[in-house]
């Protein structure tokens, strides 16, 4: 801890944050540590659930480190990479240092609160805002004054709708996921692509997988869904599922802004990414840390220019991936190409996790090239 902390009032905090699901929790956690008091306000009870991939890519697991959250082993499974494959052809990519992360979203949040209340987080579960005020917001039940506001409120986020900073959603679909009981078999992510539909395979414990299935067309239903991937559902044939098949909207929207006076919109309330890259709860870490940050230093403005730093690459490679989808000619032809060269999926998965930087990116793909060209 940077600073010391001061005695938290729950009513009146310096940071009061709508939202109490991961991205929401590690915005108070990393207030905290900046030295500054916080209230969560969650209309849900916790553990708060939601349909998602529940991989944390290798970034997010560190920042969950740096801000002391204690990661169950037995609740998580590390994994070392990614792996694509449609058809006959299979690519895969290691991350370039430390490994990603697969746990139940219930687990994640249960650890989150677990080190919120640690430092002294303030929560009301259970409560609905119902007017957002210049000095803070009104509830379900009472008055909250703030020096701040943190709109951790999701896809649909009222609080940036009330501000006028909704965005257009350039794409939307939906996500299919269930768990099930048996031990991973790769300590890969496995995303397996066909013609408007992928299906990800997230091992989230030593004895359970997730698998989620994208589409733009849910009522076909999971099992349905599942029976265009035949390597995938042979597998899972008789296989016992622990959990009940649950939906989630995977939106593509940006916002108009990120900062309205003295309230910040951060997570998917800021901007959500498709599912398709595997990066929502790792961008959201990201921006709750610059966000606190931002607000340890007196303001929201360095939020503000730090935001568009975090998400520029991953709103480049989820327009590719979406255009990918829709082009099966050509997403065949980047996969076969990944596949003949695996260091440039290595070191484009490398870009994508920010192990590698752009210069350091470019400087490899020159030795590629000339490696190539003394072996052809």
């Amino acid at each position: 801890m940077r600073r010391s902390i001061p005695p938290s009032t729950i009513m009146n905090p310096d940071v009061l944050v709508v939202g109490g699901g991961p991205v929401g929790l590690a915005t108070a956690i990393a207030v905290r540590l900046e030295g500054l008091s916080a209230t969560v306000v969650e209309r849900r009870l916790p553990p708060v659930e939601k349909a998602c991939g529940e991989g944390i890519m290798p970034g997010g697991v560190t920042l969950l480190k740096k801000l002391g959250v204690n990661l169950p082993a037995g609740g998580s499974f590390r994994f070392r990479g990614i792996l694509y494959q449609e058809g006959h052809i299979s690519t895969r990519a290691h991350f370039q240092g430390l490994p990603g992360m697969g746990m139940r979203r219930t687990t994640l949040h249960n650890a989150l609160v677990q080190r919120a209340k640690e430092l002294g987080v303030h929560f009301l579960w259970g409560r609905q805002l119902r007017e957002l005020l210049p000095t803070g917001a009104r509830l379900s039940d009472g008055m909250v004054r703030s020096r701040w506001t943190v709109a951790a409120d999701g896809l649909n986020s009222g609080i940036r709708r009330t501000l006028g900073l909704d965005g257009p959603i350039r794409r939307q679909r939906v996500g299919l996921r269930r768990h099930y009981r048996i031990a991973p078999w790769s300590d890969l992510v496995e995303v397996s692509f066909t013609d408007g539909c992928q299906a990800y395979v997230t091992p989230v414990a030593p004895d359970q997988i997730c698998v989620v299935v994208l589409t733009d067309n849910p009522r076909q239903g999971f099992d349905r869904l599942l029976s265009r991937f035949p390597l995938l559902a042979h597998r899972l044939q008789g296989i016992r599922q622990v959990s009940e098949e649950q939906g989630g909207a995977s939106v593509f929207r940006g916002a108009r802004g990120v900062v309205r006076g003295r309230v910040a919109l951060v997570g998917d309330a800021a901007v959500s990414v498709d599912a398709i890259t595997g990066e929502g709860v790792s961008l959201g870490l990201h921006q709750a840390v610059a966000l606190a940050r931002s607000l340890g230093r007196g303001g929201l403005d360095e939020y503000a220019r730090a935001h568009a730093g975090i998400m520029g690459a991953t709103i480049r490679m989820t327009r590719l991936m979406l255009a990918l989808d829709r082009r099966p000619r050509l997403r065949r032809l980047a996969l076969g190409t990944l596949q003949r060269w695996p260091g440039l999926f290595s070191n484009l998965l490398g870009i994508h996790t920010r192990e590698l930087s752009l210069a350091q990116f470019c400087a490899r793909l020159i030795r590629l090239d000339r490696l190539g060209r003394t072996h052809t």
